[in-house]
């Protein structure tokens, strides 16, 4: 039993992490649009409407699926460090707020390349719903609300953050109006001219100005050089079918390894949910993310290319290194806030296929709206590491490891799965469990999503959902896990959206209960 109808559809099928946004992708599939169009279009209203998770000043990676080509094409649409940025400046932390911790924002580029590679529709038609919605305004979600008001206090120290969410002199309640005058305006530049607009126009002169005298380091210098990568991504086999994720900067090099590890381990011959089957995923979990710790870097920056991580024999010693009890390791870091994120996936008639996510980092970012743009910043920096000797550390333009990351699964040729999640560190994690319960176990989308989830932070200890067993929680702690109970629908685990291609044509997709995300197809 699920919470949530699995939806089905034969035509096209969106599932996004807000009903608005699933509404206006599936316009623009009705409209004769493909999945990239209804993608972008999909996209751009939730960062209008989601302003705590995504914002065009924030960053998108995707996968493409073109049923001409049969083709996986990958998207890594972030920002690099602003080339005149003073490491030295921060010291031992970064502080909680504000322009200065700002990489470029990436998701315009990165959305108006997709349409250019692959759309049919035109950019102006994509971001016809969010100018509306920014224009006119929408009513503020439940979510929203919660979120205004629990970062009230870093959206108050901004003058142009207090006004745009603020503009009753209170932060609104949820069914009240928001609306986004400067940001519609903005949009409609960069609808009518493309991304230029706003990386080598007038916007662009605009924003490097504002964010000047705001205290950022963004100038027309780090707009210009900007530009969407295309990578090759990374594959696997897994189960009988060849799975795509996200290569460097993206921290898809760590599902594709645990993918890889747990290949050999015979998990079927687990029962789902079992304190067996959990173990050694965790364990596997550990590995992969210690992989991450030790190499994982800006490839421009550092010598690191994920694909070295998929190497049969590296593969094999990883394995053999799963242990039988709980090992004590602390490659996550601390325990972060989940409300930053929010992921997409779209089907269409034609067999084309779109795995997307997209991110201003922390909840509303660095909670400083750019004056005279409605851009609200990202604190991308924050994601870099302040030791000289990571891999990752802080280094002006160079682009710091990122979470996000997107999947799709290929039967043969042609897609069977696309999937992902927000949820920072979470994600890989939450992604390596629907990838099992989809792919080894034949689970239907809806109630994968919906299974209970655990979370590995570091060391021994591991979070789980309330609605795992007792016995299970119990066997978890007689093989050295120290196990903390979440709620039994935690968002710290994410929030999931799914969709399967079944072998008659026809689309099932699902949405996860632990946020606002909404299916529907026709």
């Amino acid at each position: 039993m699920t919470t949530r109808p699995t939806i089905r559809a034969a035509n096209g099928l969106v599932a996004s992490g807000h009903h608005l946004a699933t509404a206006a992708g599936l316009a623009a599939l009705r409209e004769g649009g493909n999945a990239i169009d209804a993608a972008v279009a999909a996209a751009a209203v939730c960062a209008v409407v989601m302003p705590h998770r995504t914002s065009f000043g924030g960053d998108i990676f995707a996968l493409v699926y073109d049923a001409r080509s049969r083709e996986v094409d990958a998207y890594n649409g972030s920002g690099a460090a602003p080339r005149s940025i003073d490491v030295e400046r921060f010291g031992d932390a970064f502080p909680q707020q504000g322009a200065i911790l700002a990489t470029v924002p990436g998701l315009i580029a990165g959305l108006a390349d997709l349409m250019h590679d692959h759309g049919r529709l035109g950019l102006e038609r994509a971001l016809e719903a969010a100018i509306a919605y920014a224009e006119a305004g929408f009513p503020v979600s439940d979510r929203l609300a919660a979120a205004i008001a629990e970062e009230g206090d870093r959206l108050a120290d901004d003058e142009e953050a207090a006004h745009l969410f603020g503009p009753r002199g209170r932060w609104p309640r949820a069914g009240e109006m928001l609306q986004q005058p400067d940001l519609a305006v903005s949009l409609r530049e960069i609808s009518r001219e493309g991304a230029d607009a706003f990386y080598r126009g007038d916007l662009g002169e605009r924003f490097a100005t504002a964010v000047d005298a705001i205290g950022g380091a963004i100038d027309r210098t780090d707009l210009a050089a900007h530009h969407t990568d295309r990578p090759e991504p990374l594959a696997i086999d897994f189960g009988g079918f060849r799975v795509f994720g996200q290569p460097p900067v993206s921290q898809g090099h760590i599902l594709i390894e645990e993918l890889a590890i747990a290949s050999g381990l015979d998990l079927t011959s687990l029962e789902w949910g079992s304190a067996d089957l959990v173990h050694l995923m965790v364990e596997t979990k550990k590995l992969a993310f210690a992989d991450r710790d030790a190499h994982a870097g800006d490839p421009a920056f550092v010598e690191f290319d994920g694909r070295r991580l998929l190497d049969p024999e590296f593969i094999a010693g990883r394995r053999r290194a799963v242990n039988a009890k709980a090992s004590e390791r602390s490659e996550a870091g601390a325990l972060m806030t989940p409300a930053d994120t929010t992921y997409l996936a779209v089907v269409d008639r034609d067999g084309n296929a779109v795995s997307l996510i997209q991110s201003v980092f922390s909840a509303f970012g660095a909670a400083a709206v750019v004056p005279g743009t409605g851009l609200l910043l990202n604190n991308r920096v924050t994601g870099f590491s302040l030791d000289q000797r990571s891999p990752n550390a802080l280094v002006p333009r160079k682009r710091p490891v990122h979470t996000l990351n997107t999947v799709i699964a290929l039967d043969g040729s042609s897609p069977r799965f696309v999937f992902g999640t927000p949820g920072r560190q979470a994600q890989v994690q939450t992604n390596f469990q629907l990838g099992v319960a989809l792919m080894s176990f034949g689970m239907d989308v809806q109630r994968a999503i919906e299974e209970p989830r655990w979370y590995h932070d570091s060391g021994r200890t591991l979070r789980m959902e309330r609605r795992f067993p007792e016995a299970v929680r119990r066997a978890l702690a007689g093989k050295g896990h120290e196990v903390v109970l979440l709620d039994d629908w935690d968002e710290l685990t994410g929030g999931a959206q799914a969709i399967a291609i079944e072998p008659n044509g026809a689309f099932a997709g699902g949405a996860d209960p632990r946020r606002e995300g909404y299916a529907a197809g026709y």
